[in-house]
């Protein structure tokens, strides 16, 4: 009789990479994939006052010679005001989200459709639930931040905006 050594399988993940971040006392999952960089907040340019309809963009970020729209993650998603430490910048349009912190990165092994209890802008602002360490984490819709509209109002409004932030950055 012959004893033959079964080989184990190596369990890997066959999951989707995301970053963990929070807003306050939220926490949201968003693809590694659409994650350029993770900045501190140190570069970040005021664009001044700005209309109603970009109240959630107060700052740009020129990184590498391009610049990028700064969303306010408080604003964007309804949170009360908390202190942001972080900045993720985002692909391949020019946006970046301001966030409190960063978790981690992990892997989701499945995305969960939204349920009927999302309603309106919701149902836009993210692509499903995933189950992270037996909690329940909705995964951001990256492109939901700013539309192609958006970007090129802002870019057409804030000429000053632009010429400051690319100023700085020729200058440092």
């Amino acid at each position: 009789m012959r004893l033959l050594r079964h080989k184990r399988r190596v369990q890997r993940p066959l999951g989707y990479a995301v970053i963990l971040f929070t807003i306050g006392d939220n926490t949201f999952a968003i693809g590694a994939a659409a994650v350029n960089e993770i900045q501190s907040l140190q570069e970040l340019q005021p664009v001044g006052v700005t209309p109603r309809q970009f109240g959630k963009v107060r700052h740009t970020l020129t990184r590498d010679g391009r610049r990028y729209w700064v969303v306010d993650g408080n604003v964007h998603f309804g949170v009360m005001p908390t202190h942001s430490t972080r900045v993720l910048l985002l692909g391949p349009s020019p946006v970046a989200l301001k966030v409190d912190g960063i978790v981690r990165m992990t892997e989701i092994g499945k995305v969960l459709p939204l349920p009927q209890a999302f309603q309106g802008d919701e149902r836009n602002w993210y692509l499903g639930l995933a189950l992270v360490d037996d909690t329940v984490v909705p995964l951001v819709n990256p492109e939901v931040f700013l539309s192609h509209y958006d970007l090129t109002s802002l870019e057409q409004s804030f000429p000053a905006a632009i010429a400051t932030s690319d100023a700085a950055r020729i200058t440092a």
